[in-house]
């Protein structure tokens, strides 16, 4: 004698989704106050407002050096993984002044005003180097090219930090 077990998926109403979807939206509404005075700050210097923000500048002298070690070792992923970092460091520090954008990009765009002409200059072109290593896989980074984009990014990051 075989039994069959039958398993049942239990859906939700609609009844039952509106009402979890109201108590979710006072909750979002209740909690807002909350988040922005106890938010994370991740930046110092000036935000897109006016107002300070918070750097962690231990945070980027730490990954800075983790970055320059990867040059020091000298072998070509690891020029490949040093630009990689740079650019998300140069990345996490615009998120902290709040730069709009969806990409890093259009974070940089929205940020030239940091920066002076050569600094946004240096930021793009190593921003650029940093992109043919992601979207072209024939692209072979010479060890040169990675020393030139990690000497951008430094200058870039330098202005953004001072």
């Amino acid at each position: 004698m075989s039994y069959q077990v039958h398993q049942y998926k239990h859906k939700k109403s609609a009844e039952v989704q509106i009402v979890e979807g109201f108590f979710k939206a006072i909750w979002w509404i209740m909690s807002l106050p909350f988040r922005l005075i106890f938010g994370k700050k991740s930046a110092r210097g000036r935000s897109a407002s006016g107002g300070k923000v918070e750097l962690n500048k231990t945070y980027i002298n730490t990954k800075w050096q983790e970055i320059a070690q990867l040059i020091q070792l000298g072998h070509p992923s690891n020029y490949t993984r040093a630009v990689l970092e740079a650019d998300k460091l140069l990345d996490h520090i615009l998120k902290g002044y709040r730069a709009p954008g969806m990409t890093m990009g259009d974070r940089l765009k929205a940020s030239e005003n940091r920066f002076s002409k050569e600094g946004y200059n240096a930021a793009w072109q190593a921003h650029k180097v940093r992109n043919e290593l992601v979207h072209n896989s024939q692209y072979e980074l010479m060890d040169y090219s990675a020393k030139d984009a990690i000497n951008n990014f430094k200058k870039a990051i330098d202005e953004l930090i001072r």
